[in-house]
């Protein structure tokens, strides 16, 4: 196949997250609401007039909430891989991460999604991609919004001055440049915009567990939660923390004007 044929693209995160939500009753998920920006390949060409720039979707089928998987009150992200053929359907697709039985539904719904073709030098080509897919039942997502300053515009990110203050720590990459900032609990709390409470694992009831669950994540530079390990917590709480927890999004913290990975810890209660 050849170069001239196919353009493979990585998709970054996305700004709005596919997401389905399981209701109490039917676990019947909701519409996502798909917003695709491709991220240039190093060094690319210049485009041509009429060249796209992002991936549009056209029509999306929403997944259905698998049945096992509402029933064991699982929660989670699924990252599926999709080749995208010059007519805008999808060719092929790929399980990257994620649950098996969620990723089974999400992959399942995704070969019937249909992109508008993607232009490159004046021509339709193949693109390859990658998207998240989560899963959350309705009652236990949190949307906060964006506190609005005294202009009554709402505002995008935190900011930080030029120097650390006592709520963060830079780690510097060469010569000096910040590569990420570390900060606190209660300054990341402040950052969330969209929150999936996990759930209390049906088997940790039983038999009576509790405790907290300390995670440390990363939230990058498009808000998403990325490099995501558990520090303590019994296993059965972990993993319905994380579960969750992925599923967060986040303001995007600025560092003189530009916007920095951060480094922070979550702790996850649960208590009978």
């Amino acid at each position: 196949m050849g170069r001239a044929k196919i353009l493979f693209l990585l998709l970054g995160p996305l700004l709005v997250s596919f997401m389905a939500l399981a209701q109490n009753e039917g676990q019947k998920p909701a519409q996502p609401q798909p917003a695709l920006s491709a991220v240039p390949l190093p060094s690319p060409p210049p485009p041509s007039v009429g060249d796209s720039t992002r991936l549009e979707v056209i029509t999306a089928p929403r997944p259905v909430y698998p049945p096992a998987a509402a029933d064991k009150r699982l929660q989670g992200q699924v990252w599926i891989g999709l080749l995208i053929s010059e007519t805008g359907g999808v060719e092929s697709t790929e399980i990257i991460s994620g649950d098996p039985v969620l990723a089974k539904a999400a992959e399942h719904a995704m070969r019937k999604w249909k992109f508008k073709p993607y232009i490159r030098n004046g021509k339709p080509v193949k693109v390859r991609t990658k998207l998240p897919y989560d899963f959350a039942f309705k009652d236990n997502v949190v949307d906060t919004p964006a506190p609005v300053d005294k202009t009554g515009l709402a505002q995008s990110a935190f900011s930080t001055p030029s120097s650390p203050s006592s709520n963060g720590s830079l780690h510097s990459g060469e010569n000096g440049v910040p590569k990420r900032l570390r900060v606190s609990q209660g300054v990341s709390e402040g950052m969330i915009v969209h929150k999936v409470d996990p759930v209390y694992p049906p088997e940790a009831k039983t038999r009576h567990i509790t405790g907290d669950v300390i995670l440390q994540i990363t939230i990058g530079k498009d808000g998403r939660v990325h490099d995501l390990r558990a520090i303590s917590g019994d296993p059965l709480l972990v993993e319905a923390s994380i579960g969750a927890v992925q599923q967060w999004r986040y303001r995007p913290y600025l560092l003189k004007g530009e916007p920095v990975d951060v480094e922070t810890t979550i702790k996850v209660q649960f208590r009978m």
